[in-house]
């Protein structure tokens, strides 16, 4: 649970960003989980710790450092008995017993049983930090002779008062759907509704295209500064001697898009009638370069990799290679004898059956000049690489391109079977969707999205048993997609397997986008446990 706890540390705002969730899940460990990290490091406090700790596991927690303890519950048993269970008594109030743990499941029962002696066990959940140290702190003081002792936070009048516990936790005054008094039935009510609700293929057609690089943002465009030097510098876009010379700010002084589209119209109109691209798992790689030594360090940075490497001396080669064959990723020079680099990426982005390949420019700083993201953004490009040339990072962005490239194919062919299944379960044909969706998980075993539409589809025909299956197939690629654990909880419920399905609800509340719904689950989950 570590990594979910995490992220709804995250999203709650106990963590202040991403960095402090990394941070703090590379140190957690069995004796130092994700919560108490956080506290040690200083990320949040621990009343907010201990209300997104109730909120995951059902149960209230408790505040050791705002608690005053009643040292005297400790009594009875040996120092080592409490140091090794990890719980820590601290009241009695109303003829309950106020035991904090930091692990309520794993309780040594003989300490149980001499703490009901005093009146009805209550567990609370608390941090695991908190617990060792107030354990430590309370029997030194026991042992010095005092009767309480007051957590470093508590409130000065209550340490000079009576024992009290400090808790936190899930409200018993909350509202159910916002309006009426918390009730365990209506809370079944409600999660019955939201787990068995049709989830319509249509909702998983409309998604948002998160690749998509958004012009107002140019930093999401890589530039790679030369190994060893600072960036950016000055300097015109052109050499001496052969090859194209380039404006010092091409393509921000052009009248209009249609002008700029029309400097590569010619090109555009070589390229369109070559092949599709395909995709058999080779990546492939052209390499544009007059320069023969850069054009030979790439092939060997490439080649043994697994990279399918292809290579062209100027901008007309690359040209007439584009136009029999569709690369994944084009790795080209700026200033290129012939057609230009840039000139070439705005071609190939701008041919149909290529605008999907990858363009990443490159020259060195002293020729080329500011090269600024507002200007490849302009060309469409997806990267600048400076020379000399940072290889490593390359290799990375080249590797990176690739993913989303990959991710966005197989997103389209999931879109495109998610459509047909659609097409036929609106005419009535439920039998056929649900074979077209199994057809592309043949094809894509890992395909959450049409995975979690088989499953509900399956759902909604009463066929339970494979729904369960296909629920839980999505859970395991995506561990923290609340739809699918919620439903599959809901269906181990029906099955009677309620310990499996409270331990799924479990899973799912950090993951839950709604604070209704997640109260109204909790309640739920807190009656079938009980």
């Amino acid at each position: 649970m570590s990594n979910a706890f995490g992220r709804w540390l995250l999203e709650l705002g106990a963590l202040p960003d991403e960095n402090a969730l990394d941070d703090v899940l590379a140190r957690q460990s069995e004796r130092m989980p994700t919560a108490s990290v956080a506290y040690v490091l200083g990320y949040a406090d621990e009343r907010s710790l201990a209300g997104v700790l109730a909120a995951a596991t059902g149960r209230p927690a408790i505040v050791l450092d705002e608690s005053v303890i009643d040292l005297t519950l400790l009594d009875g048993v040996v120092p080592e008995a409490w140091l090794g269970s990890q719980m820590m008594p601290v009241a009695v109030d109303g003829g309950n017993v106020y035991v904090a743990a930091a692990h309520p499941d794993q309780l040594d029962a003989r300490v149980l049983a001499r703490l009901a002696l005093r009146g009805t066990v209550v567990i609370a959940i608390a941090l695991a930090v908190t617990v060792a140290r107030t354990v430590r702190a309370g029997l030194a003081a026991r042992r010095r002779g005092d009767e309480a002792w007051a957590g470093p936070s508590a409130d000065p009048a209550d340490a000079a008062g009576r024992p009290r516990a400090v808790m936190v936790g899930v409200d018993d005054d909350a509202t159910v759907d916002g309006a009426a008094p918390a009730d365990p039935a209506l809370a079944a009510r409600a999660v019955k509704d939201d787990s068995t609700k049709e989830i319509h293929v249509r909702e998983l057609i409309d998604r948002d295209d998160d690749s998509a690089i958004d012009p107002e943002l140019p930093s999401q465009v890589p530039i790679l500064a030369p190994r060893g030097s600072a960036w950016p510098t000055d300097g015109p876009w052109s050499r001496g001697g052969s090859g194209s010379s380039v404006d010092s700010d091409p393509g921000l002084d052009t009248e209009g898009a249609a002008e700029v589209d029309g400097d590569v119209a010619d090109l555009v109109r070589t390229l369109s009638p070559g092949p599709a691209a395909t995709v058999d798992g080779t990546a492939r790689v052209l390499i544009v370069d007059d320069d023969y030594a850069t054009r030979q360090l790439l092939v060997k940075e490439f080649a043994p990799r697994g990279y399918q490497v292809a290579t062209a001396a100027s901008g007309d080669d690359a040209v007439a290679a584009l136009a029999d064959s569709a690369p994944d990723v084009v790795i080209a020079d700026i200033l290129l004898p012939g057609v230009d680099g840039f000139r070439l990426c705005r071609a190939i982005k701008r041919t149909a059956r290529l605008r999907d390949v990858g363009v990443i420019l490159m020259s060195a700083v002293i020729e080329s000049g500011r090269v600024t993201p507002e200007v490849l953004l302009r060309y469409s490009a997806d990267g600048y690489a400076a020379k000399p040339l940072d290889t490593i990072r390359l290799l990375r962005i080249v590797r990176e391109h690739l993913g989303r490239r990959r991710e966005a194919l197989r997103a389209a062919g999931d879109e495109q079977h998610l459509r047909r299944a659609l097409d036929r379960y609106e005419a009535g044909d439920g039998v056929g969707a649900i074979a077209v969706l199994r057809g592309r998980l043949d094809e894509v075993p890992t395909s959450v999205r049409v995975r979690f539409a088989l499953a509900n589809m399956l759902q909604r025909a009463h066929h339970r048993d494979d729904a369960v299956q296909e629920y839980e197939a999505v859970v395991g690629h995506a561990p923290d997609y609340f739809p699918a654990l919620t439903r599959l909880a809901y269906l181990y419920y029906e099955r009677g397997e309620t310990r499996r399905a409270v331990e799924t609800w479990r899973r799912a509340l950090p993951h839950c986008p709604d604070r209704d719904l997640r109260k109204n689950i909790e309640l739920f989950v807190r009656s079938l446990a009980e």
